[in-house]
This record gives structure tokens, sequence and C-alpha cells, in this order.
């Protein structure tokens, strides 16, 4: 069964809960490392690599090295801006759209209100431009995001939740990065959570084979916590199902 995400509000989920339940922001978002590979339709750009990776590096330190909901929320809005600003000062690139929509994912899940849902949309919208522009962009992060957002979501008529849709980005991200720590972590995520726990094992191992990011070293660490403690949790189910 994919794991869902419930936005907390009394307008757009009147008929379902009046009680809050939490967002999954460790598992909307999706950073991966810039990579410096120029894609066949967009030639390499050293500033935007640059501005991005910058970027990158400090939703990782908001993301894994603070803990209040709140400030990080504060901290992820101030972060928008910059990124709004990185889409002005290079339009039509699909990097800084990708960090747009991993921002509003973010600030989704630590806010948890009647405006998280609208949020989250944004950033499918986004990930969705910037796939169609450069499907390669950050070793592939708008596919990978969007296939995490899909198996995250409710599906109609509270989100737009797909299993099948979640398969199709994460496979395609799978092979844009084939041995990428990111796209093999949210697959080997997506199959854990349809039960498919032999495959997810084998993803979610070769996810941790993956290089160490020397550019983002804040976000490599972290992601490989969550990899590994997932991947003992995926083991505990094969041996429970045997």
């Amino acid at each position: 069964m994919r794991a869902r995400i419930f936005i907390a509000t009394s307008t757009v989920l009147s008929l379902m809960l009046t009680a809050p339940i939490a967002v999954r922001a460790a598992s909307v978002d999706s950073p991966a490392a810039v990579t410096a590979a120029a894609s066949a339709s967009l030639p390499a750009n050293p500033a935007v690599a640059q501005d991005v990776t910058q970027l990158l590096r400090d939703w990782s330190v908001i993301k894994y090295q603070m803990q209040d909901d709140k400030a990080q929320a504060q901290k992820m809005r101030d972060l928008l801006v910059r990124a709004t600003d990185l889409q002005t000062r290079y339009p039509g690139r699909a990097e800084p759209m990708i960090a747009s929509g991993l921002i509003l994912g973010s600030i989704a899940g630590y806010e948890q209100n009647a405006g998280s849902l609208e949020l989250v949309r944004k950033a499918r919208d986004l990930f969705e431009q910037a796939d169609k522009i450069d499907p390669t962009a950050l070793d592939g992060a708008a596919a990978v995001n969007l296939g995490s957002l899909y198996y995250l979501m409710p599906g109609f008529p509270i989100g737009f939740g797909s299993d099948s849709k979640a398969r199709k980005y994460l496979e395609r991200g799978i092979a844009i990065s084939p041995n990428g720590l990111e796209s093999n972590y949210f697959y080997g995520e997506f199959l854990s959570q349809q039960g498919e726990y032999e495959r997810s094992a084998k993803v979610l191992a070769h996810a941790l084979e993956a290089p160490v990011s020397v550019t983002q070293p804040v976000w490599d660490a972290g992601r490989r916590a969550e990899a590994r403690a997932l991947l003992a949790d995926v083991r505990q189910k094969l041996v429970a199902s045997n």
C-alpha cells in the first residue's frame, strides 16, 4: 500500500479528518548531487551549477542539521526566495526549477497546514516543467522527485497520487542514474511500500554502493543514514515473511 501524505486542514480534507496527520517531509524532498555533465538540449553552465550546488548545500543543512519544524520552515522559505531568484536569473534552466520544487515540498512537510497540498502541487508542476526541459538535470532529479510525490500523495479526489505513475518515473530515474544514491533510494522505498521486499533490498543495497558525494557531503551522509535504516527494516520484513 502506498505511503500517503495527508495534509492537516479542515477545508481541503474536511471529508477525512479534523485532527492533523503529519506530512512525510523526509521523503518528499530529494536533492540529487549537482552534475557537471551537459545535456543534449542545454549546454553546461558553470554559474548555474555553482549557484544551485550552494542552494542544495544550504537545503541539506536545514533538513539534516536542524531539529525544530517551525525554524526549518522559515529557513526553507528564505531559501525559496533565493531559488525563485535563480529561476529569474537563469530562465529556461531545469536546475533552479528542481531546487524550487524541492524547497516547496520541504515547506509543505514542515508547516502541515491548509496550504500544504497546494505547495506540493506547485512542486509537482515545477518538476514536470524541468523534466520536459532537461530530464538529465541533477542526475534525473525531476523524474525521481515526481515518482516520490506520486506514491506519497493520496489519490483522487484528495490528491494526485498514482502508483503506476510513481513506478514509471522512478524507473526512468534509475535509467538516467543507474548507480545514484538518490535514484536507488527512492525506488527502493517505493518497492518496499509495494511489498516487493526482495527487490527493494537489492536496490537499497545498490544505493549504498554509490560513490560518496564531494559536492554535497551533508546530504550524502543524511541520505545514506536513511537508506541504511530502510534497508534494515526491509530485511527484517523479508525474514518475517519467510
